[in-house]
């Protein structure tokens, strides 16, 4: 479904200030520098941008730069020929090959290391590519649009961040304010994911009263965005559907803590304690995808966002819980 400035949803004076900037740069072709905590819809604002543009035909890449070791980086950037190492079975593009005429999303572009930024500043400014156990290069034309959490001039100060790409990257810079400071734009926000998930769900979506919509706008929020949609979400699963009161949304918030914001050690609230595996309880896949994301939602609700534990319920490893939940950006 194609993505339009609107989508970038909210009445506050921030937001309105964001949807200007998308249409700003979206009619030019200079790279675009995103600030914001998580959650806050840095990657929706990368993708209205490219869509809006005239890239838009060509693929939106967008990755996650947490994390990505050394020793993967040039073949994941730049692409590897067949037998470049072992386990190179076939060639293969890197991102900036994938995204040639398009746009590359880079989040989280604050957590490469300074030699990963000096590779990439040199593909960047070279525009062009040189796959692992290639001999040519290979032209590649793609705009950079980055996201970051970070204070990259602090990290520029403190020699985590290289000046150079710094300044390739911030031509066109926004800032998301955090969802704190624009109370305004949560109930909006709060309808719209509930008649998301009334799609998502099979099921009437929920309505809210106005003591949970006065609750909602006190809250620090500090998952943002995302915070709400999974909180909200939670509470329509264990009230099955109608009103969603105050008391709904506390049950539900005391279960779940902050896994919307991402924490292991949610504060507060009592909550079932999930069962144990038993001894040689091993996972199996309920049968499809929406099936086992509600799973792991509701295991992680009676868990009160605990990984370890939920993963011991479901008999899964933790690992693959984790990989699970970023499948489904449970976080």
């Amino acid at each position: 479904m194609g993505l339009s400035i609107g989508s970038l949803l909210g009445r506050s004076q921030a937001m309105e200030r964001v949807r200007s900037f998308a249409n700003r740069a979206a009619r030019v072709n200079a790279p675009v520098l995103i600030l914001g905590e998580t959650g806050t819809g840095k990657s929706l604002l990368g993708k209205v941008i490219h869509q809006q543009s005239g890239r838009s035909p060509a693929p939106f890449l967008a990755i996650n730069c947490a994390g990505i070791p050394d020793s993967l980086f040039e073949s994941e950037f730049f692409g590897h020929q067949k037998g470049a190492f072992t386990g190179a079975r076939e060639a293969r593009k890197g991102y900036l090959e994938q995204a040639h005429m398009g746009s590359l999303f880079l989040d989280e572009i604050g957590e490469l290391t300074v030699g990963q930024q000096a590779k990439l500043l040199t593909a960047l400014e070279e525009g062009e590519v040189r796959r692992l156990g290639g001999e040519g290069t290979v032209r590649v034309d793609v705009r950079l649009l980055s996201a970051t959490s970070r204070d990259l001039l602090e990290g520029m100060r403190g020699g985590s961040f290289r000046r150079e790409l710094y300044h390739r990257l911030a031509v066109l810079v926004c800032h998301i304010p955090p969802l704190r400071e624009r109370p305004e734009d949560i109930p909006l926000l709060a309808r719209r994911f509930l008649r998301k998930l009334e799609d998502r769900h099979h099921r009437p979506p929920g309505t809210l009263s106005p003591d949970v919509i006065r609750y909602l706008r006190e809250k620090p929020w500090h998952g943002n965005i995302r915070e709400l949609a999974h909180l909200l979400e939670a509470a329509l699963i264990l009230a099955e559907g109608g009103t969603l009161g105050k008391d709904a949304l506390q049950t539900a918030e005391a279960m779940v803590g902050d896994v919307g914001a991402g924490g292991d050690h949610p504060s507060g609230g009592v909550a079932e304690s999930p069962k144990p595996a038993a001894r040689g309880h091993r996972y199996a896949f309920p049968g499809t995808e929406e099936e086992e994301r509600d799973m792991i939602l509701k295991a992680l609700a009676r868990a009160r966002g605990n990984k370890s534990r939920a993963a011991r319920e479901l008999g899964m490893a933790r690992n693959t819980l984790r990989q699970r939940i970023q499948r489904y950006r449970l976080l």
